[in-house]
Formats: structure tokens, C-alpha cells, sequence
């Protein structure tokens, strides 16, 4: 699997990875109503995310990827670090969106194997 890396402003690359603590933050921080928000409306075919959506998102999800990785960040520290270049927050929203869709599949499959096996 291909692992895709954010550019942040300090010179860093982040990973974008998913796990529990990635879902926690991302309910915690609020992000997850605005990824439900922007998705409805970009398959909708309503275009893409204005500049002040597209930096309030990825300093959300820069947030939301660091505290899951374990790094100890302010909200104001992630929001230091989001790149400013839109077409890099277009490519962190899509590749989040994949990877949290496939980690949803998986953990779907895995709650449908357990009811499977315990009805046996």
C-alpha cells in the first residue's frame, strides 16, 4: 500500500495514517461534521472547498493525524504547520477520505466475521 505524505511549513512530512486514536480526534475536534459537510456537497459536483474552508480543514486534520500519531500539539501549533498550497489540502482530503473508508471496510468486515462466528 502506498503511503501518502503531507508537506508540512516546517519542512516535515507527516504520513497520513488511520486508527482508533484518529477516529477519536477527529470526532473530538469537530472534524468529522466538516468532512461529512464538504463530502456531501463535493458529490453533489459543487466544486471544491473555498481557502478558508480548505485551511480550517487541513489544520484540522494536521491536528487530528499528529495526536494520533502520539505527538503532543496545540491546535494552533497544527494550525502553524498546514501547508497553504489548496491543491495539497485537495490531495490530503482525498487521500483521507480513501484511507478512512477502507479502514471503516475493514472494520465493518471484521464486526460481521464476529456475529458470523458467534452464531455458529
Amino acid at each position: 500500500m502506498k503511503i501518502h505524505y503531507v508537506n508540512l511549513t516546517d519542512g516535515s512530512r507527516l504520513p497520513v495514517n488511520i486508527n482508533f486514536g484518529t477516529l477519536y480526534y477527529l470526532q473530538k475536534s469537530g472534524a468529522e461534521a466538516m468532512l461529512k459537510r464538504i463530502g456531501k456537497r463535493k458529490k453533489a459536483g459543487k466544486g471544491k472547498m473555498s481557502e478558508e474552508e480548505s485551511m480550517e480543514f487541513a489544520a484540522k486534520m494536521i491536528y487530528v493525524i499528529l495526536r494520533s500519531n502520539g505527538k503532543q500539539v496545540t491546535f494552533d501549533e497544527a494550525l502553524q504547520l498546514a501547508p497553504m498550497d489548496t491543491d495539497e489540502i485537495e490531495a490530503l482530503w482525498d487521500e483521507f477520505i480513501k484511507k478512512l473508508e477502507e479502514f471503516k471496510k475493514k472494520q465493518d468486515a471484521k464486526q460481521r466475521m464476529k456475529t458470523q462466528t458467534g452464531q455458529s
